[in-house]
C-alpha cells in the first residue's frame, strides 16, 4: 500500500457541549510531517463532559439504561423528534429479506448492560449536562440501516468552527472488558478532509473524559475512539493509555493517542511496533451509507509496567475485524474499569454542516456483532 506522510488529526475532546470550555487549550496546530508531528493543545485542568464548573447531572441519571421495553412516540421531551429528508436504506442490512425489529432493545440479549435504537421518544437516558440541545443532537425519523418506517435515528451535527456534540452515557456497571456496537452514516456533503474525531468507551472519573495531550498514569483513565483519517477516509482506533508510545515526545503536554490500525508510516517513526500496523486496510468511508461498527475494549490484567501486560483493543466494521491489538499496558489498577459510552463528534476546524447519524447503540459484556435481514 501506497502510504501518505501526513500530520496526525490529533484529539481535544474538550466538551464540545459546553461552549465556555470549547478552545480552552489554546492554538491547535495541524503541522506537515517532517521530523516531527505537532498535536493538538487541550485544556490543562481536564474539563469534559461531565467536569468541573457549576453544572449539574442530566436527567438521564436515574433513566433505564438497558433491556427496558421502550415505547415509540414521536415527541421529545428533549425537543420535537423531526423527519429527515432524504433518506435512504442503502449500506448494511438493505437486502431483500423482511425489515428488522425497529427496536432491539426490547428483547435484549443477557450479556447487554446498555441499549438505544433511539425508539425512546426522548434523550432522557443519556447523562449529558447540557440536555443535548436539538441544533446538535436532534431525533429524527428516518428509516435507518433497514429502511424501517417510523425508525428513528440520533443525528449529530457540530455548529461552525472548532467544536463538537456528543451524547454521554455513565454506563449502569463497570467492566473489565467491553464491547460497543453502533450502526452511523455520514450524512451527503460530509466533509471527510476536516481533521475529526469520534468516540466510544472510556474508563476513569468522567471529569476526565475529554482529556487530550497528556498520557495516562494507569490509575487514572484509558481509551479507545473510533475515529477516521482525515486523509486516507478510513476508520480506525484512537486510543490513549499509560503504554501509548507513537507521539508522545513528552507525557505531559505532548502526548497525543495511538492508532489501531497504525497507518501513518511504514515504521520509520510512528507506527514501530509491527503487530500494529495494518495487515488489511479498513474499508474508504462514503456519505450516505449505513456501517456496522463493534470496538472492543479491554483493561487486561493490572501491571505496574508495559510488561505482562494484557490490554486489548478490536476494531470490527460491517463485520469484518482489523484487529486485534493485543499486549497493550492499559492500566496498573485493578479499580479502573470500563464505565463511560461517549458518542461524539469533534472538529478541529471548519467543516461540512452535514453531521453523523447513528442507530442501534449496544453495549455489552460479549461480543455484539452486526443485525442482519
Amino acid at each position: 500500500m501506497s502510504r501518505k506522510l501526513r500530520a496526525l488529526p490529533h484529539e481535544d475532546h474538550d466538551d464540545p457541549s459546553l461552549a465556555g470550555r470549547i478552545g480552552s487549550g489554546g492554538i491547535i496546530l495541524i503541522l506537515a510531517f517532517s521530523a516531527s508531528v505537532g498535536g493538538c493543545t487541550d485544556a490543562a485542568d481536564g474539563t469534559g463532559p461531565g467536569g468541573g464548573g457549576n453544572e449539574t447531572a442530566g436527567s438521564g441519571a436515574a433513566a433505564p439504561s438497558s433491556g427496558a421495553s421502550m415505547s415509540k412516540t414521536t415527541t421529545s421531551s428533549g425537543g420535537t423528534t423531526s423527519s429527515a429528508s432524504g433518506s435512504t436504506g442503502t449500506g448494511a442490512g438493505t437486502g431483500g429479506g423482511a425489515p428488522l425489529p425497529v427496536d432491539e432493545c426490547e428483547s435484549p440479549e443477557p450479556e447487554w448492560i446498555f441499549c438505544s435504537g433511539f425508539e425512546e421518544g426522548n434523550k432522557d437516558i443519556w447523562d449529558d449536562y447540557d440536555g443535548n440541545p436539538d441544533q446538535n443532537n436532534l431525533l429524527l425519523e428516518d428509516s435507518g440501516p433497514f429502511g424501517n418506517t417510523g425508525n428513528h435515528v440520533m443525528r449529530l451535527r457540530v455548529d461552525p468552527g472548532r467544536g463538537g456534540s456528543d451524547l454521554v452515557k455513565v454506563l449502569p456497571s463497570d467492566h473489565d472488558r467491553l464491547y460497543a456496537r453502533w450502526y452511523i452514516r455520514y450524512e451527503p456533503g460530509f466533509d471527510f478532509d476536516a481533521p475529526n474525531h469520534g468516540g466510544g468507551l472510556f474508563a476513569g472519573s468522567r471529569d476526565l473524559l475529554g482529556q487530550s495531550g497528556n498520557q495516562p498514569s494507569g490509575d487514572d483513565w484509558y481509551t479507545g475512539w473510533v475515529d477516521y483519517d482525515s486523509s486516507l477516509h478510513v476508520p480506525f482506533i484512537y486510543s490513549y493509555y499509560p503504554g501509548m508510545y507513537m507521539d508522545c515526545t513528552d507525557p505531559q503536554g505532548s502526548c497525543w493517542g495511538d492508532h489501531f490500525p497504525c497507518m501513518v508510516d511504514d515504521g520509520q517513526t510512528y507506527c514501530t511496533n509491527p503487530a500494529h500496523q495494518e495487515t488489511t486496510m479498513p474499508p474508504t468511508l462514503q456519505a450516505g451509507q449505513w456501517y456496522c461498527v463493534e470496538l472492543m475494549l479491554d483493561g487486561g490484567a493490572p501491571t505496574p509496567s508495559a510488561a505482562g501486560a494484557s490490554g486489548a483493543l478490536n476494531l470490527s466494521v460491517d463485520g469484518v475485524p482489523y484487529g486485534p491489538w493485543e499486549g497493550l499496558w492499559m492500566r496498573s489498577v485493578a479499580e479502573l474499569k470500563i464505565n463511560i459510552l461517549w458518542l461524539s463528534l469533534f472538529h478541529h476546524d471548519e467543516h461540512s454542516v452535514e453531521g453523523v447519524f447513528y442507530d442501534h447503540v449496544v453495549v455489552s459484556t460479549a461480543p455484539i456483532g452486526c443485525l442482519a435481514d
